[in-house]
């Protein structure tokens, strides 16, 4: 399974605050909910270290 992109992750997250924020959400699914959320916020932050590793390599080799 090909890994999502950074704007994948962040829309999955919107998907995840609208439905958690819902009134009538069942504790269970809320649980639910915030573990999928920690885990695409994982993931994400994940990937912007890896672009902003990406972007030092890229100016430090602009530098020589």
């Amino acid at each position: 399974m090909p890994e999502k992109d950074l704007e994948a992750y962040i829309e999955e997250l919107k998907e995840i605050s609208e439905k958690i924020s819902q009134e009538d959400i069942k504790l269970a699914d809320a649980v639910t909910l915030y573990k999928k959320g920690v885990t695409a916020a994982d993931k994400a932050s994940k990937l912007l270290k890896k672009y902003e590793s990406e972007l030092e390599i890229i100016k430090e080799s602009e530098m020589d």
